[in-house]
């Protein structure tokens, strides 16, 4: 089935409960109780919003701070209705509602956007699964949305929305004995969204008019392709497909690029991260939106060593490390547990691993990490040191940032603003920093209240800002059941009318 809704009249919301209690001589006690004390309507066509009021006195009085508010209370008094006027002023308005029972005052701040076409529009996905892709152009973003199917087993919606005119194409939902989706990949900017098939294996490939592809395994591999990342025009992907076994074949991981459809494999160096013989292979990963770069990762142990390939098409060269220029690999000799002793290397070198938008638009710039391996004393144990780093492919040069100690480049702008991910077990939060002029430019909160005047949570990280600036997508932390997810949201350019 293929649903196509116009923009929603969905009421962003900032959540909070709040208590404020006084007491008027000992046993009386007032207050004013409110299921939330913060709220952010749209610029136009909003539905009203209910609070849930407790109060003491129960006759608690409301007064609105502005005549484009008004505050309704119900006639039992639980609940407060806000509505707001369409924001004709061209620009974001706040103000506050206080409720007052006796004593106990609170307030309510509200906050109104300004109209779609006047003003950025900042969207959170909470009911995408696996987060959102961006297209490389930011025309679209899409991903898919779980749901419980009439037998109580998983049913998945495909979700295209168009950024340009805020229109959202939804088809399925698929019951997953036929159409598994586990892990949302990318989105070109012809609108055609891929999606991995993590139980029934290959990828699901679905563009805006509902027509869904399986793509599965090619003669000759072992496993089904993995498509990563897609170029703006649509004419390469990248990927990786298990083609040969370990020991019969020195990289049965292939990294892979399409062209027009048609996959071509990536020669692999024949030494791997640690410069040893190559026993697994690897993947690419991203390629930039012009499609003259492309990313990839070795993935033998933990290693993940980042590699590049410059893209010539079918007759592309060798790769190269990312951060060659920085790159040390040293022998040593370490310990088993029984105290038997092996050979091997410690690098000093450029990791990344799952990620696809590690690379700039125009390819110029690579977001990595920096690492350097370091053995205990009792020489059985290594350990791993990570910092954010940056390479840059015209100068093969890269910029090591210390400031901010432990963590990875999460992304970088065609003209080297970076976004650096910050956090131990997850990216928790993200500073933004200039690499032409070394400067810090703070908090990814603060980078996008000041480019886009819009104010979002301080947690999470930027993943992709487009090549003219306008769009951008990232995620943040959510707490949940099985433990903490990642949320998607987008920030786009005003609606056109």
């Amino acid at each position: 089935m293929k649903r196509i809704l116009s923009k929603g009249l969905a009421v962003v919301l900032a959540l909070a409960a709040c208590t404020g209690c006084k007491s008027t001589g000992g046993e009386t006690f007032h207050y004013v109780n409110l299921s939330q004390v913060l709220c952010t309507f749209l610029g136009e066509e909003n539905q009203p919003l209910e609070i849930t009021v407790k109060a003491s006195p129960a006759d608690y009085e409301v007064a609105p701070g502005a005549s484009w508010l008004k505050a309704e209370k119900s006639e039992d008094g639980k609940t407060l209705t806000l509505t707001v006027e369409d924001n004709e002023t061209g620009a974001e308005r706040s103000t506050t509602v206080t409720v007052e029972a006796g004593q106990a005052v609170q307030q309510i701040t509200v906050n109104q956007l300004a109209k779609d076409n006047e003003f950025a529009r900042y969207r959170r996905l909470e009911t995408f699964q696996s987060g959102a892709a961006i297209s490389p152009n930011g025309k679209y973003v899409g991903g898919f949305v779980p749901s419980i199917a009439p037998d109580d087993s998983w049913q998945y919606s495909p979700t295209i929305i168009d950024m340009e005119t805020g229109d959202v194409y939804e088809f399925g939902p698929y019951p997953e004995a036929v159409y598994y989706m586990t892990d949302n990949m990318c989105i070109s900017d012809q609108g055609v969204l891929f999606i991995h098939d993590g139980s029934n294996g290959g990828m699901i490939i679905v563009d805006t008019e509902g027509n869904v592809t399986k793509l599965d395994a090619y003669e000759g591999y072992r496993g089904a392709p993995i498509i990563s990342s897609v170029s703006a025009d649509g004419r390469y992907w990248v990927g990786y497909a298990v083609k040969g076994r370990v020991g019969e074949d020195n990289a049965p991981s292939k990294a892979l690029l399409w062209i027009d459809g048609v996959p071509h494999e990536l020669p692999w160096p024949e030494l791997n991260y640690r410069d040893e013989a190559t026993w697994y292979g690897g993947m690419a990963r991203g390629i930039s939106a012009n499609g003259e770069i492309i990313y990839g990762t070795s993935w033998e142990n933990w290693d993940f060593g980042m590699l590049y390939w410059v893209n010539n098409g079918e007759n592309t060269a060798a790769p190269k490390w990312v951060g060659h220029d920085v790159r040390e690999v040293v022998p040593v000799t370490m310990k088993m547990g029984d105290g038997t002793e092996y050979e091997t290397h410690l690098v000093k070198g450029c990791k990344c691993t799952a990620e696809n938008t590690k690379v700039s638009p125009n390819g110029k710039w690579i977001a990595t990490k920096y690492c350097e391996d370091s053995v205990s004393d009792d020489g059985i144990s290594m350990y791993t040191s990570e910092t954010p780093a940056f390479y840059n492919t015209e100068t093969e040069t890269t910029v090591i940032v210390n400031d901010y100690g432990s963590g990875s480049g999460t992304h970088v702008t065609d003209d080297g603003i970076a976004f650096i991910g910050l956090g131990s077990l997850g990216v928790t939060a993200c500073m933004v920093y200039d690499l032409n002029t070394g400067t810090d430019l703070g908090s990814m909160a603060d980078w996008v209240y000041d480019t886009y005047g819009i104010i979002i949570p301080d947690s999470g990280f930027i993943s992709y800002v487009t090549p003219d600036g306008k769009s951008v997508i990232g995620s943040f932390p959510m707490a949940s059941a099985g433990g903490v997810t990642y949320v998607s949201w987008y920030i786009a350019p005003p609606i056109g009318k």
